[in-house]
């Protein structure tokens, strides 16, 4: 929700709780086929989720020469998922003036919502719906989104950071740079074409 990028899988039936383990292969193929979605329904979920995606790829994934490290692990401090959870009253700090909003729509709570009083963030309502609740239009909403998300991961970029796998494996690399490619196509991004060439010229050199 903050960083993005897709965790290997949920951990249970409501798709709440991930196992925070993010794997090269797994957002090669997303990307591929959020890319396929929204060729089909334009929707701008499928949008924001290729270009959150790219965005995680290119911080978190990606080496100095081009190429595209295995995986993140799950655990940081010796603690699954330590580095993505939040304590209520430091989510709010962070975010600030619109702490009250933010945590309604992260469905954080003073208790926690998981573990040791951390809480997962995650949505149950679109931005549309719930810029309605608040009286809002959704470009202001988003607006606001978007801003308290930079102040998140600029707090959680303090953090210890989970292990690197720093394989760099030629037939991962392929499945991201074909999700990059396929999300090209749809969205014509210049920054995601710039990172599939630095890819394609470390995989060919």
């Amino acid at each position: 929700q903050i960083g993005g990028g897709f965790a290997r899988y949920s951990v249970d039936e409501r798709w709440f709780a991930p196992h925070f383990e993010k794997m090269l292969y797994d957002n090669g193929q997303l990307l591929s086929l959020y890319a396929e979605a929204f060729a089909l329904t334009h929707k701008p979920l499928f949008k924001k989720v290729i270009s959150d995606t790219t965005a995680f790829v290119r911080r978190e994934m990606t080496s100095p020469e081009g190429g595209f490290y295995s995986a993140l692990d799950a655990d940081s401090e010796g603690e699954e998922g330590k580095f993505y959870v939040w304590k209520y009253d430091e989510f709010r700090e962070t975010v600030g003036d619109v702490a009250d909003m933010m945590a309604d729509y992260f469905r954080v709570i003073q208790e926690g919502n998981w573990e040791k009083q951390y809480n997962i963030l995650f949505r149950e309502q679109d931005e549309a719906s719930f810029a309605k609740k608040y009286e809002l239009d959704r470009t202001e909403f988003a607006e606001l989104l978007d801003d308290s998300r930079q102040k998140l991961l600029h707090k959680r970029a303090e953090r210890i950071k989970p292990g690197l796998d720093d394989k760099v494996l030629a037939s991962w690399n392929g499945l991201m740079l074909k999700g990059l490619v396929d999300s090209y196509a749809v969205l014509q991004q210049a920054e995601i074409l710039e990172l599939a060439l630095r890819n394609a010229h470390f995989i060919a050199d």
